[in-house]
């Protein structure tokens, strides 16, 4: 099968993906993090010159050494139906996925990611969180104040999760 090149999906359309699905992964249940959340966290932390320490909040691969919770439960957007199978690249295929669960079912059938996924599904004893946010809300607080040293990327970061909150308000 010839290679199916595609386009990154959209930021908007991530946090769009992010917020319908509450921040939680849609294979393990697990709670996902916004990435440039702790990106932002680690800036914080070492612009305050609270450590000389290089601390394992932020890296640009999310490697597990350097990053370990990007590693395990940074927010992902899956293909539901892979992209590489003829999935569609619109909202509708789109679920959120923790990162360990996104490289776990790679392009596999998602039933079949379920079978193999049923030993490492997560309950929550008291049900699942309802007010999680993916620490979206630490992101944008931090964004905002350092506005002046964001990346193109973060500011569209700001501007879908503020598209996302407003579209979220104006339902109540």
């Amino acid at each position: 099968m010839p290679k199916i090149n595609r386009l990154p999906i959209p930021i908007k359309l991530q946090a769009a993906v992010y917020f319908r699905d509450k921040w939680l992964c849609h294979f393990c249940l697990r709670p996902v993090i916004l990435h440039v959340a702790l990106k932002r966290l680690a800036h914080l932390v070492h612009s305050r010159g609270t450590t000389k320490v290089d601390l394992a909040y932020w890296q640009p691969n999310w490697r597990r050494d350097k990053a370990p919770l990007l590693d395990e439960l940074a927010a992902s957007v899956d293909h539901v139906t892979a992209h590489s199978r003829g999935g569609s690249h619109d909202l509708a295929n789109f679920k959120t996925a923790c990162a360990r669960c996104n490289a776990r079912k790679s392009a596999k059938d998602e039933a079949a990611f379920r079978q193999e996924l049923q030993a490492w599904r997560v309950r929550g004893k008291y049900g699942e969180p309802t007010a999680w946010d993916g620490l979206a809300f630490v992101f944008l607080t931090l964004a905002r104040q350092d506005r002046e040293n964001l990346q193109a990327s973060e500011i569209k970061w700001v501007t879908a999760i503020e598209e996302q909150l407003a579209s979220f308000t104006s339902q109540f």
